[in-house]
């Protein structure tokens, strides 16, 4: 059922319709990030500050025409959000910094990055983004278009240069309304890094908060090369609560892990009457090859050893994990994912079409609609869950519909070490769900599962 701020964004706005190919599967369990993270891919690191966004007309390095695929493919309903073109002229441009208060009056801001194509909320600064900005995230696209490996011109790692990324060191509030949502974007054909966060080191005044925005068009593609961070268009590594509500996120790929949201570390953050629609995983690591073991998984969001999360009214849809060669064989070809016990005696983590949770703690997912989100050849039509305590998790009033997997159920869970690890009431609605065309068990794995 459509929520109330879409309801207004269809009576006042077109249709968009969209889609977007391939997704993916990846390596063996991630450490623990240190507080840390090093700024892998630049060669000066976060040492940006200073610099501040400037009113200049728009005349900036880079080409402001809108992305070739318009991010209007086929397949997707009137709830995918507003359809917010990107003025071609006038705005301001960012370089080196994001800080203070931006304005529809500023707007579109053309953040174009400092020469290693990075953005940053500097630590002990606000940024604060009101109703009708857009943000478009453009970086250099003559610089990206010229990326081409000439001995390997179809290769996966192509089209990296030149694409910005936001580092957030700062605080980051997001405030949009109904009727003016906020535009997270990129007119750079080849998209955008994301925004990334660093734990501790993230900390600034006010936990992160993201309320009425369009968060689209991010593509973290790539995967063992120059960049780091390759899981989440948003991934909020956290100490703290994010919430996020009233907002869509579209069209968003990652080669990891986590198309759209990765909730690492967080404690009691809020996911609410938001709408994640085809985003997808695009596995192009080392480890896309029979035999090998992946972590690929959430077509749409993670909750990463998070605790005290809630993740309520919201709708995925298309939302999708394929496993790929990626970079191996510059072609992008099929790979199963495997199921536990296996005779390679391997702990495949990949999959959840729309959510992958690991090492969840007390979350609460609670009357969200899953429609049409997938798992090629892999487990977790829409949900996968690995290495579960004891009633770590409990689902309540949602709807399953039309999601495909191809392995296990619509829900697995995966190596739970509790009495009673997964909490599935009776008032959750399964329809129409498959796997390998086949009509899908609700719940598979090896986690005992209660009612109540």
């Amino acid at each position: 059922m459509p929520t109330p701020v879409l309801l207004l964004w269809k009576q006042t706005l077109l249709a968009l319709t969209l889609g977007l190919l391939v997704a993916a599967c990846s390596s063996s369990p991630d450490p623990k990030p240190t507080d840390a993270p090093g700024d892998a891919g630049t060669s000066e690191g976060s040492g940006d500050a200073g610099s501040t966004p400037s009113p200049d007309g728009g005349d900036d390095a880079g080409s402001t025409a809108p992305a070739t695929d318009g991010g209007q493919d086929a397949g997707t309903g009137a709830d995918a959000g507003p359809v917010i073109p990107v003025p071609e002229d006038g705005g301001t441009v960012v370089t080196g910094t994001l800080s203070g208060r931006l304005t529809e009056a500023g707007s579109p801001y053309r953040v174009v990055g400092d020469a290693n194509g990075v953005v940053t909320i500097p630590k002990g600064q606000v940024l604060t983004v009101g109703p009708g900005v857009i943000l478009d995230f453009r970086g250099r696209p003559e610089v990206t278009e010229a990326d081409v490996d000439s001995s390997s011109p179809d290769s996966v790692m192509n089209h990296q240069k030149g694409r910005v990324e936001v580092r957030a060191y700062g605080a980051i509030h997001v405030q949009g309304t109904a009727a003016k949502p906020v535009l997270l974007t990129s007119t750079n054909p080849h998209g955008w890094w994301g925004v990334n966060f660093y734990g501790q080191n993230s900390v600034g005044d006010g936990h992160p908060t993201f309320e009425h925005m369009v968060f689209e068009k991010v593509r973290k593609n790539e995967y063992n090369g120059a960049r780091d961070w390759t899981r989440g268009a948003l991934w909020a590594y956290y100490p703290g609560p994010v919430t996020i509500a009233h907002s869509v996120f579209r069209d968003n790929v990652a080669s990891a892990h986590c198309a759209a949201l990765d909730l690492m570390f967080t404690d009691g953050s809020r996911v609410e009457d938001t709408v994640f629609e085809d985003n997808r995983i695009h596995e192009i690591d080392r480890f896309a090859q029979p035999g090998t073991s992946s972590m690929s998984g959430g077509g749409a969001v993670c909750i990463t050893h998070g605790r005290n999360s809630v993740v309520r009214g919201n709708t995925f849809r298309d939302n999708g994990v394929e496993a790929f060669g990626g970079f191996v064989t510059t072609a992008l070809e099929p790979r199963p994912l495997l199921t536990w016990p296996n005779a390679q005696n391997i702990s495949d983590l990949g999959g959840g079409g729309a959510i992958h949770y690991f090492q969840p703690d007390n979350d609460l997912l609670e009357d969200n609609f899953f429609e049409g989100n997938f798992v090629a050849m892999g487990p977790g039509a829409a949900i996968y869950l690995e290495d579960v305590g004891t009633r770590t998790v409990t689902m309540r009033g949602n709807r399953f519909v039309n999601n495909r997997g191809g392995a296990g159920g619509v829900i697995v869970c995966n190596r739970g070490s509790g009495d009673v690890e997964l909490v599935v009431a009776a008032d959750n609605v399964f329809t129409g769900n498959t796997v390998n065309g086949q009509p899908a068990s609700n719940v598979t794995g090896d986690c005992n599962t209660a009612a109540q």
